[in-house]
């Protein structure tokens, strides 16, 4: 496996005109409560390790829908390397806009999240080739847990605030959710439908 062995099993191949890059990510991701995930029957690609092919939640849990406003959504996500002692990993950052002053969502979102531990599922704008790799999986290894807060009545969020939930010493830089766009898309739909 060449996560584990630094053996790389292929090039960057010379840009497709009919695949574009873009930036950023669309406006709608979902959080999930990790304690919600049913691991027993998640199933990871057996050609790509960084693939999830099986997503489903316990019975009677739910994802939340995460919607973002502005041109660009989830402003400041990134990922970053660890260089560990014995083993380089992954820091990944999710940061989250609350635009508004909302007792509801405060309490049903914002202050849960000051202890729980997430996964998250982001919609990148740049799909990759045949949109294979549109739908990216976050905290999958080690959970999402909020690591930074920023309230301000006079900022850009409008009486909400900012909020970064980061998982660390991830073992792979991305993982994927479905070997295809319409598979993808198929567990994101699923996830979001169990909330209505």
């Amino acid at each position: 496996m060449s996560i584990c062995n630094g053996i790389i099993k292929q090039g960057i191949p010379k840009g497709d005109c009919a695949n574009l890059p873009a930036k950023g990510y669309e406006r709608l991701a979902i959080l999930i409560n990790r304690e919600d995930i049913d691991f027993n029957n998640v199933t990871i690609s057996e050609e790509r390790a960084n693939v999830i092919t099986s997503l489903g939640l316990l019975a009677g849990k739910v994802g939340y829908e995460i919607h973002q406003m502005g041109g660009t959504p989830f402003t400041g996500t990134n990922a970053a390397l660890e260089d560990n002692a014995y083993y380089r990993s992954v820091t990944k950052n999710l940061v989250i806009a609350v635009i508004n002053n909302d007792r509801d969502v405060y309490g049903q979102f914002v202050d849960p999240l000051l202890n729980g531990e997430f996964v998250a599922i982001v919609e990148r704008k740049d799909k990759g080739k045949d949109h294979a790799s549109a739908f990216e999986v976050l905290g999958y290894h080690n959970g999402l847990t909020l690591t930074a807060l920023d309230e301000n009545a006079y900022g850009d969020y409008y009486g909400g605030g900012l909020y970064t939930l980061t998982e660390t010493a991830a073992p792979v830089s991305r993982m994927y959710l479905g070997e295809t766009y319409e598979a993808g898309k198929a567990l994101f739909d699923s996830i979001l439908e169990a909330e209505a």
